[in-house]
């Protein structure tokens, strides 16, 4: 996988989180944009890595849509390697 700063520190790409967390909660793409309020086509290019999806919108995403925390997911995509 690739790393670069994330948060401060080195992790796994934005995009990494918002695909792993989706698909432990088995949401769809669109249901995850309508839940958090952007368009779907803005969740999408997040989520394939075309634009940089801001940390903020990563920690709220998982926080606020897939209810779970960042090491949460940071762990399921580590174990997943």
């Amino acid at each position: 996988m690739q790393l670069e700063v994330f948060g401060g520190e080195m992790a796994l790409r934005g995009f990494d989180f918002l695909k792993t967390g989706r698909n432990i909660r088995g949401l769809t793409q669109t249901e995850v944009a309508e839940i958090y309020g952007v368009s779907e086509r803005t969740y999408q290019r997040w989520e394939r890595g075309d634009v940089r999806v801001p940390f903020d919108d990563v920690s709220a995403i998982c926080a606020q849509v897939f209810k779970l925390g960042i090491d949460d997911i940071r762990t399921m995509i580590d174990g997943e390697d």
